[in-house]
């Protein structure tokens, strides 16, 4: 598989680095002299310095042979505009466009293709996606719902005298049960794929796969998911707001007198009060004639003491969504201090990512790495989907389909001779869910979960016949 990508910036960087991980052909077009030599020392791959927007670039990098063109530049049109001329010259190349304007981010699901464009990613609409399936799976950072899996990974702390340790991992399911996998464990901080003879050890942490009330039962109720609370406060008005408040169904105006309603959802997490903060009062007044049920206050973010004449320490949820990552950062962590029991920071990049660990905040969602998630997952094969990333971004928890070309079809897992590092962690037989066993079989139409590494992704499409 050949992936063009437009622009070298930190989104298009790492799109190249992921897929030349995963063994993609992969080039790069940036007009930058100083970003595209600086990039072509950086990555294994053909840089072309020029104008992706000009026919006589795009013929030059090679794009005609190829079968993905992502536009990731900083610019809505330039990215538009490029993919135009992508599709009208090279009509078998499907093309992907980052854009801000909510305008085009309102084409995402209408499976049209609108301007040349066959997939239009925006990072608001994705960022806000995001938040809003933590929100509902209870704003906990230990708990990660599988999408239509069924299933969760839930992450615990190996702490001393627990009957884990210096058990293999093989005697704890044979002990416990074996409806449930361990695919992989956090040492500091170093992640392993554990097999059957891993020994835990103290400060472990461990990361558990089955479905949810399997896991009650076997480990007890996760005690820090929110699956209700009274109050939220969000810092930022801008679009991710907006469109947050939208994917959680909160009541907003649509035409004339008329509302939406979207009780049902929000009933879901409790009706909880909404306060929206933010120092523009224009921002603030557009949103809430939008969504007329929360309450806007205007407050410079900057201000001595606005953590405490609002009140964040009592709220049960903070979001920081503001347009600057540092101002987030550092609310988020006001806030905790404060009292909230949940905060959640958006950054926009790896700046501040060496202190992640270290601060005292709930959740920190990185938008470039939800975009390249979201744009990974329309350029892999459509049978492959990437459901989590775990830390240090080296093993991916994906799935892939099986199809009639796979060999194997019926087999048992314990004679698949897979390669070493490849996990089978999950099977989805004619809609039901399996924690698989070394006896379980692999049939033609099923899903099948895998942990593997970045590089091996490319491989699995041969070894089961994606």
């Amino acid at each position: 598989m050949k992936i063009a990508i437009l622009g070298a910036g930190l989104l298009g960087s790492l799109i190249a680095r992921e897929l030349i991980a995963e063994n993609r052909d992969v080039v790069i077009i940036e007009k930058n002299p100083y970003i595209a030599k600086t990039i072509s020392n950086d990555l294994d791959c053909i840089v072309e310095e020029g104008d992706g927007e000009h026919i006589d670039t795009l013929i030059s990098a090679g794009v005609a042979d190829a079968d993905w063109f992502i536009a990731c530049t900083g610019s809505d049109e330039a990215n538009i505009v490029a993919c135009g001329i992508v599709a009208e010259n090279f009509s078998q190349v499907k093309t992907i466009a980052r854009t801000r304007n909510p305008y085009f981010a309102s084409f995402k699901n209408t499976k049209k293709k609108i301007l040349g464009v066959d997939y239009i990613i925006n990072p608001e609409v994705e960022a806000a996606e995001a938040i809003a399936r933590i929100i509902f799976r209870g704003m906990s950072p230990e708990i990660i719902d599988v999408k239509e899996a069924g299933i969760q990974l839930r992450r615990f702390l190996v702490k001393s005298g627990h009957s884990f340790i210096d058990k293999p991992l093989s005697k704890i399911r044979s002990e416990i049960g074996p409806d449930f996998i361990v695919p992989a464990v956090l040492r500091s901080n170093e992640l392993i794929v554990p097999t059957g003879n891993f020994l835990f050890e103290e400060n472990d942490s461990a990361y558990i796969l089955g479905e949810p009330a399997t896991l009650d039962q076997l480990f007890g109720h996760s005690k820090d998911a929110l699956r209700k609370f009274s109050s939220m406060v969000i810092f930022g008005a801008e679009t991710l707001t907006a469109l947050l408040l939208q994917e959680l169904g909160i009541e907003q105006i649509t035409s004339g007198p008329k509302y939406k309603r979207g009780a049902s959802a929000l009933s879901l997490l409790g009706n909880p009060r909404i306060k929206v903060i933010d120092g523009d009062r224009d921002l603030l007044k557009s949103l809430s004639s939008r969504f007329p049920d929360i309450e806007p206050i205007d407050h410079q973010l900057t201000d001595e003491q606005f953590i405490e004449d609002e009140n964040v320490g009592s709220s049960d949820i903070v979001l920081c969504l503001t347009s600057q990552q540092s101002i987030n950062l550092l609310t988020a962590l006001l806030a905790h201090n404060a009292g909230a029991r949940r905060t959640l920071a958006l950054t926009t990049n790896d700046l501040y990512s060496p202190l992640f660990y270290s601060l005292n905040i709930d959740i920190i969602i990185n938008e470039k790495i939800v975009m390249s998630g979201a744009i990974l997952d329309q350029v892999r094969r459509a049978k492959i989907r990437r459901l989590y990333s775990f830390p240090r971004n080296e093993y991916e928890l994906i799935e892939i389909q099986i199809s009639n070309s796979f060999p194997q079809l019926g087999a048992e897992i314990r004679n698949l001779n897979l390669p070493k590092g490849f996990l089978i962690s999950f099977v989805i037989h004619k809609g039901k869910t399996i924690i698989p066993t070394g006896t379980t079989k692999i049939y033609e139409h099923d899903l099948v979960g895998l942990i593997v590494r970045k590089e091996q992704i490319g491989k699995i499409e041969g070894l089961l016949g994606a």
